[in-house]
């Protein structure tokens, strides 16, 4: 099959449908519905025709045959985002080092054993990060080869662990203060089909400020996420990652300081021996629950107030001491062993980070339980599911890649993994392979296609007078 006989039968798939819908205009939603259908199918013809083409080429060159023996030539199929691609592959074998080799599959950078386009891999990665597996295999059943929720988990699974590196700017930004938000999102463990326990799924935001954007709505300046499992050990590369981040895109001796808001944990705090010029500060939203939950011990609502407004005066006048006898007080009378206890390991613990809170006028409040739900909770937790340690991690890093760098880049995020399976396999030596006198004849042969146009004029004119008979049938019948 030739590009003329794919616009032949393209063009006349098109015009049958227009004659039918001229019979009887109340079937619009037809016609849309058929010339979808014609334009799918007609773009993967025309994919599988081109890239047939393009073996062609290979195995009529001459420098391919100094280096190369055809051995064979098999079918392939791709899913693509218009549906199946099938054409032509032909196996070669090296005359060097006997190895067989797809040349085609090599200079398209396509694995062996790939099955999708790298569209329409970031496609179904796209779906996946926004709904389930199995409602993103449904989604994008394109052809007679369906995706299952298996491939789609395949496919997260097979996101490479470390990230593309973002692109580093020529200049770096001057900014005197910087803020880190992190917080946690708890996965259920999925194992042997059931839950079992949870995992942390981390998550970090780096931004420059907050601007107002309407009233009581604020939103961040130049956000960038950090985000996967990262568990034990791992997390100092996690804030590896966030301080790398910044001495690439930040003068840090222009840089006073990064503020680290935190609620307490440990993972957190370990920030501060990380980033270079970080400061902690605790998250006041976090101090309240502790501060409540302490003052809700004396049961009534004006003692409840009292309780919280003297912690806060304490808190104000740096006074721990005092604060933590407003707590032994509280356990010695109302009990409460426990919440008093959380509060006073906080108090001690975070002191410092709690002056900075209240105290330090560049300190910003905190949003990261709503980061952390948006970006996180919405996808991993929110609904009953479980999760494999590397399905979760995958996806809390996809998640950042799209904030970071938009859905259209996911397609970065594809082609980034399949440079690196290729990695594994020799130099293809491919480059040059196809001439410039086969390129020239090649372009000289498609362009009779032009000519088809200009027979398909005189066609479409021949058809109007049809077509004004069966409008005026219609008319009458109105």
């Amino acid at each position: 099959m030739d590009i003329i006989t794919l616009l032949a039968d393209y063009v006349r798939g098109l015009l049958d449908a227009e004659d039918q819908f001229i019979q009887d205009l109340g079937q619009f939603p037809r016609l849309e519905q058929t010339v979808s259908d014609l334009s799918r199918k007609m773009a993967a013809d025309f994919l599988s025709l081109v890239l047939s083409n393009a073996d062609e080429l290979l195995r009529s060159s001459g420098r391919r045959k100094a280096r190369y023996n055809a051995q064979r030539r098999v079918t392939r199929t791709l899913i693509s985002t218009v549906g199946d691609v099938t054409f032509d592959e032909t196996v070669f074998r090296d005359r060097k080092t006997g190895e067989y080799r797809r040349l085609l599959g090599e200079m398209l950078r396509l694995p062996e054993r790939e099955r999708f386009t790298s569209l329409a891999e970031a496609k179904l990665l796209n779906e996946a990060e926004v709904h389930s597996y199995q409602r993103a295999a449904d989604a994008f059943s394109t052809g007679q080869h369906k995706v299952t929720k298996t491939t789609v988990m395949n496919k997260i699974h097979a996101i490479e662990e470390i990230m593309p590196e973002a692109e580093k700017p020529e200049e770096k930004k001057q900014q005197r203060y910087l803020y880190i938000e992190a917080d946690e999102d708890h996965i259920h463990r999925q194992k042997d089909g059931q839950n079992d326990g949870c995992m942390i799924g981390k998550l970090i935001y780096l931004f420059e400020g907050k601007e107002d954007i309407c009233e009581g709505r604020r939103e961040l300046i130049h956000p960038f996420y950090f985000g996967g499992l990262y568990p034990g050990d791992q997390n100092s590369g996690l804030w590896d990652e966030v301080e790398n981040y910044i001495r690439d895109h930040y003068d840090q001796d222009y840089l006073k300081c990064v503020y680290i808001n935190s609620d307490g944990a440990a993972w957190i705090k370990a920030g501060k021996d990380r980033v270079y010029k970080s400061r902690l500060v605790s998250d006041r939203f976090h101090l309240m629950k502790y501060i409540n939950r302490v003052a809700r011990l004396t049961g009534d609502k004006k003692l409840i107030n009292e309780a919280k407004g003297r912690f806060y005066r304490y808190i104000y006048k740096d006074k721990l001491l005092a604060a933590e006898k407003l707590l032994t007080r509280i356990k010695n009378r109302y009990g409460g062993e426990n919440a008093v206890e959380d509060c006073r390991s906080y108090f001690e613990n975070n002191w410092d980070s709690i002056q900075r809170a209240f105290h330090d006028k560049k300190v910003l409040g905190c949003s990261a339980e709503g980061h952390v739900s948006h970006v996180l909770s919405e996808r991993m937790s929110s609904r009953p599911m479980g999760w494999s340690e590397v399905g979760s991690d995958r996806m809390c890093r996809l998640r950042c890649y799209v904030r970071n760098y938009g859905r259209e880049k996911i397609v970065d995020l594809v082609t980034y993994r399949r440079e690196k399976e290729l990695e594994k396999l020799p130099a293809t030596g491919t480059d040059g392979l196809i001439g410039t006198k086969q390129k020239k004849t090649y372009t000289q042969e498609q362009r009779r296609a032009y000519t088809y146009v200009e027979k398909l004029q005189a066609t479409i004119g021949g058809t109007t007078a049809r077509k004004i008979l069966a409008i005026r049938e219609q008319i009458d019948n109105i």
